[in-house]
């Protein structure tokens, strides 16, 4: 980088971090932004629609997101006339079950408050999880109180009733030889698939398709090709001491449906305690830079096209030395004298049987079947990958099934299709033309959540049950069983997928329960009343995966790996990578206004989709950077197999020239307030031949401008360093490297003088308390935050907003610098602009000992605590933010509407909305700061059951988690009592890697970090 976008930091060293280009460049307009903390006209209220009108097209999702800044609303009270035993008024219960995410269950903790519930956290019992959640766990409870969800059965587009479409089930399917097609979502119900058994058993003419736009189809594929037999593939990230991710996000959770127990696996291996201990080595080949390859230890920008020559150049590297791999002896192309393959099949070999080597599920059979083979070959199967036999996977592949099914449609030989929750009007490949094919069938029927786009083709549309308010059951993505059990009674009446299917197979109307039940007989032995509630207690049947397989190279792969490199072509110009969104999927979770606002890990975008490029691509393009604060950027127009789509262009670091990627889900209408025309439609480029990636693709300037809501320069600390990072091996040559004096080559400022006066730390003029004037009696709180860890997800963002009632505020307001996240997830780039690092840090409240914000709070609204909490007083806040001017963290938010009398009041259904909030939690009200409070409902829990246990009011360590901390799927956050040297936060505060942000500010904050660590090969750094 150059001296012209470097500044000083300290008194002595450089820094080069930096959010966005425009950071980098320091151009005018980047000190003109940050010369104020908001942009222009944010303070103002002067939006050209009113505050009404605002709230009507943000619908809902505002105040079922917490409706922080209201003011409390008057609850009717009505006494029970019988009070049920276990419920107290004011304690919640828990209950264990687990949340199908395609066909993985995760083990899950559901918080309910008297028949409501309000938080979901991890099962701590169960493998899937260990705990921890995803964002799409945390967001879970928000789809469920969603208004826009369908509310009824219709028939031909009026309303009707579940008993009238068990009356047609009943005389309809009585003709058991129809040609009849089911297309369902990925499920692992044991009932379920008992269901589909009995369905193709009992209707003679039947065939059924399992459709996931985004599933694992291509690697079940690959596996049957090198080994016979179709096989997931389970990685033990634990266990491995090399990771090759080829294009693979698997720390994502739109990307692996087994994130949370992957990133647990991931940052086990990544765990340093001291200078002596080891961690493992990351490798990412990647065209997008996601949030696997902002934590790689080493990354490679390539485009997703050229993937696959990238194998197989390095199984020809690995075969002089594997066997299995001699078909691939002699064989080059572009990457066998890449300075990448030597050094990646050198490091595989030397750690044969600990190293792991994984393909993006999007990827050719064929890929996946060489890696497979790489991964046998290396020792890996059986030890850092197992292979396993799904009970309930169909022998066929998919995606060509779905073709025929629809070609049969097109031809009129399929009289009845039954759609089971998923939605391929809208999200199967284009040059299928499934809208088009469907109307030739007699009778559609279809179960979905939302009144969607298949919805609206079927003569019959029936509205599924949320998992939260159905009874259900099925299999980890490793194997472990476990029963869903219902929370609350369906709020609109819908039924769930199993009982949906067995009206339509048997005709009859069957309770949820009653069918899971009569399928768990068979699992459970001895008392089946005993079995059934240890199950429902723990969440769990038991940790049994499923059957694991001892491979072998099969002579097909022999035989196959002349046509894999026969066929393989070089492409040149630009290609299109199409991805699932990062935060709402394949478009399932576009009305969850939590996702929606949650910045992309790696974008910092909300509320919209883009077309990411590098700043090279976007200069032959002819493609400007985006702007600061209201970003009004470019957009492109992509032109696949003849449709054309236009996209707001967006300038990635490190993303990989002459590559642009897009994401699919946005761009819906008719289906919420909240998913109604955000973003832009892309599924339209996906074909049957460009699933993946398209080559074939012409790019023009569209034209005219586009406003992006986009948070990357938002809360600037103005080129003050908060990141402390070394590589493992200048960790052990200078263990001290994350100190004040080795960061900046400098004496921490007033530390001498301090020690002059008998002091170990700076001194102030404030009144600081000293740690002996602390009530001995209270526990002292803090916090560390591993960035070793931490992975950038946000799900720690989004637990603390589902737990704290904290409010979404909408595209413009985000534009306007108004979000109210309480932690907000820092990325930031080091290096070149082409392809730098970027590192990620998660900022909450530091809970400052001399905080600033209480030094000037005219009306002492936030105070200290006796246990050392930087506290908000809400019904004392006058809204003057001072304190967020002195805040030099800049991590406190202002509510700027009053939502109560529009939603908590008034409406169609103002009691679902009040049903979402946390009641434990104080509902804010305009004109109030509000900020991180260290989960206080939670520690101050744990110090009543304390007190009332042993008398004293320290909990336990472990006895409180704040929702960060437990959603946490890289265990990334420790909090606990400083007191306490035995504690796991002090344990970790005395780590060498342990420093304060701006510690040189002398607030002494009571939150901490520890430092980040990379372990590049030294021949690739």
């Amino acid at each position: 980088m150059s001296d012209e976008v470097t500044q000083l930091n300290g008194e002595g060293k450089k820094a080069n971090y930096w959010k966005s280009l425009n950071e980098l460049a320091k151009n005018d307009e980047y000190q003109k932004f940050v010369d104020r903390e908001f942009p222009e006209d944010a303070t103002e209220l002067n939006d050209k629609v009113s505050r009404r009108s605002f709230l009507r097209v943000m619908g809902a999702s505002i105040a079922l997101a917490g409706f922080a800044s209201c003011r409390r609303p008057v609850q009717k009270i009505l006494p029970y006339s019988n009070q049920p035993e276990e419920i107290v008024p004011g304690e919640p219960l828990y209950y264990a079950s687990a949340m199908p995410f395609q066909d993985a269950l995760t083990g899950i903790v559901i918080e309910n408050h008297e028949g409501r519930p309000t938080k979901i956290e991890g099962n701590e019992m169960h493998p899937a999880s260990g705990g921890s959640s995803s964002i799409f766990n945390q967001g879970a409870v928000l789809n469920m109180y969603d208004p826009d969800r369908s509310r009824f059965v219709r028939r031909n587009g009026e309303r009707s009733s579940y008993n009238e479409f068990v009356s047609f089930c009943n005389e309809h399917f009585s003709d058991t030889g129809r040609n009849i097609a089911f297309i369902s979502e990925a499920n692992s119900s044991p009932t379920f698939n008992r269901l589909r058994d009995q369905a193709l058993n009992t209707f003679s003419n039947a065939r059924w398709v399992t459709y996931e736009p985004f599933g694992e189809d291509n690697a079940l594929e690959g596996t049957s090709i090198a080994f016979g037999q179709r096989l997931r593939a389970i990685n033990h990230f634990d266990q491995a001491d090399i990771i090759v991710a080829l294009d693979n996000d698997f720390l994502n959770p739109a990307a692996n449906k087994n994130s949370v127990q992957d990133t647990l696996n991931y940052t086990q291996g990544r765990k340093v305690e001291s200078a002596e201990e080891e961690m493992s080595r990351l490798y990412a080949v990647e065209s997008t830079f996601t949030m696997t390859g902002s934590n790689a230890d080493n990354r490679l920008r390539l485009k997703s096209s050229e993937i696959e020559l990238f194998v197989y150049a390095l199984a020809a590297e690995l075969a002089s030395s594997l066997g299995g791999l001699t078909e691939f002896s002699g064989y080059s192309n572009k990457f066998s004298d890449h300075e990448w393959i030597p050094v990646l099949a050198e490091d595989l070999l030397a750690n044969r049987g600990t190293s792991v080597v994984t393909v993006g599920n999007e990827h050719a059979p064929s890929v996946h079947a060489t890696v497979a083979a790489i991964n046998r070959e290396l020792g890996n199967a059986g030890r850092t990958v197992t292979y396993h036999e799904v009970p309930y996977l169909q022998d066929q592949y998919n995606r060509e099934a779905l073709e025929q099914v629809i070609a049969d449609l097109h031809d009129g030989g399929i009289d009845t299709v039954v759609l089971v929750g998923t939605n391929p009007a809208f999200t199967a490949p284009a040059d299928l033309n499934f809208t088009e094919a469907i109307q030739n069938a007699g009778t559609v029927v279809h179960l979905s959540d939302y009144y969607d786009e298949t919805s609206k083709l079927a003569q019959w549309h029936v509205n599924r049950a949320h998992f939260l308010e159905a009874w259900g059951d099925g299999y980890s993505f490793a194997g472990t069983r476990s029963v869903v059990q219902p929370q609350i009674e369906p709020l609109f009446s819908g039924v769930s997928d199993i009982e949906f299917l067995n009206s339509v197979v048997t005709g009859e109307k069957t309770k949820g329960y009653d069918l899971v039940q009569t399928t768990w007989n068979g699992f459970i032995d001895g008392s089946f009343s005993s079995g059934w509630n240890r199950i429902l207690h723990d969440g769990l049947d038991d940790e049994a995966t499923f059957p694991q397989v001892s491979v072998d190279i099969s002579s097909g792969f022999q035989s196959s790996v002349s046509s894999f490199l026969n066929n393989v072509a070089e492409s040149g110009g630009i290609e299109v990578v199409i991805r699932p969104d990062s935060k709402i999927f394949d478009g399932r979770y576009a009305n969850n206004g939590w996702l929606q606002e949650l910045p992309d890990p790696m974008t910092k975008i909300t509320w919209d989709n883009v077309a990411l490029m590098s700043k090279n691509t976007a200069e032959e393009l002819g493609i400007q950077q985006a702007g600061l604060g209201v970003a009004k950027v470019q957009k492109i127009a992509i032109t696949i197999d003849g449709t054309t789509v236009e996209v707001p262009a967006w300038v990635q670091p490190g993303h990989a020239d002459d590559s642009i990627t897009v994401t699919v889900g946005y761009g819906r209408e008719g289906i919420g307030k909240v998913a109604n025309k955000t973003g832009v439609d892309t599924y339209p480029l996906r074909t049957t031949n460009s699933m993946h990636f398209a080559t074939d693709v012409t790019i023009e300037n569209a034209g005219g401008s586009y406003e992006i809501a986009c948070t990357q320069d938002h809360n600037s600390m103005e080129g003050r360093s908060l990141l402390r990072h070394a590589t493992l091996q200048e960790y052990r040559e200078n263990p001290e490297f994350a100190s004040y004096e080795s960061a900046y080559n400098a004496e921490l400022p007033g530390q001498s003088y301090a020690e002059e006066q008998g002091s170990n730390r700076p001194m102030t003029l404030f009144n600081a308390q000293d740690d002996e004037e602390y009530p001995d009696y209270e526990p002292q709180w803090g916090m560390t935050i591993d960035l070793n860890s931490c992975i950038g997800c946000g799900a720690c963002t989004v637990a603390c907003q589902a737990e704290n009632n904290i409010p979404v505020v909408g595209k413009r307001e985000v534009s306007n610098g108004r979000e109210m996240h309480w932690i907000r997830n820092d990325r930031y780039f080091e290096g070149d602009v082409d392809d730098p690092q970027a590192l990620h840090q998660p900022v909450p409240c530091m809970h400052c000992e001399l905080a600033p914000c209480e030094q000037v709070c005219p009306v002492a609204a936030t105070t200290h605590s006796d246990d050392g909490m930087n506290q908000m007083t809400y019904n004392r806040c006058i809204g003057t933010r001072y304190c967020a001017n002195n805040c030099p963290y800049k991590v406190r938010r202002f509510n700027f509407f009053n939502y109560t009398k529009e939603y908590l009041t008034t409406g169609d259904d103002p009691e679902v909305v009040q049903m979402a909030m946390n009641p434990d939690v104080t509902v804010r009200f305009r004109g109030v700061m509000e900020k991180c409070t260290y989960c206080v409902q939670r520690v101050n829990k744990a110090k009543i059951e304390a007190k009332k246990e042993t008398g004293s009011p320290k909990p336990e360590d472990g006895a409180v988690k704040t929702a960060c901390q437990q959603a946490c799927p890289a265990k990334a956050i420790e909090f606990g009592d400083l007191t306490d040297e035995n504690s796991n936060v002090v344990q970790a505060k005395n780590n060498e890697r342990n420093y304060l942000l701006l510690e040189e500010v002398n607030t002494r904050p009571r939150t901490s970090y520890l430092a980040k660590l990379r372990n590049p090969n030294p021949k690739l750094a």
